[in-house]
């Protein structure tokens, strides 16, 4: 459970839980993400999350996605449109990300390194 009263996300295949850390928040993800359109399950919980940082003054969010054996471009095109909702803000606004990938997952090193080059400075990647 975290302490802003967000649901986690369960589908068929994958869950995303939401739990709070020392520094900031964290997201895990986990199974697989492939689903034709998974913007209605996904913006929403995604924005929730973004406007707590926000009214929390929150500057550190970690996406864990070490568990998650599959995310197609669907998936990834919903981070995306999050992670560009950072960049245009104040810099007294701005929060980072931590990408936690795992190193036996061969798309996630790849993929994920790309998620970086979207917000320079605001990105950093952990492979594991």
């Amino acid at each position: 459970m975290n302490s802003f009263g967000i649901d986690n996300v369960i589908t068929e295949k994958a869950t995303v839980e939401l739990s709070d850390i020392s520094n900031g928040m964290k997201v895990t993800f986990s199974g697989d993400i492939d689903v034709q359109n998974p913007e209605p399950i996904f913006v929403p919980f995604f924005e929730q999350i973004h406007n707590k940082v926000l009214e929390n003054n929150i500057k550190y969010v970690e996406l864990d996605f070490s568990k998650l054996t599959f995310l197609n471009s669907s998936g990834i095109k919903t981070l995306i449109k999050w992670i560009t909702k950072v960049t245009p803000l104040p810099v007294e606004k701005k929060y980072r990300f931590k990408i936690v990938a795992n190193s036996e997952i061969t798309w996630q090193e790849t993929s994920l390194k790309m998620l970086s080059m979207l917000a320079p400075g605001l990105i950093e990647i952990q492979i594991k």
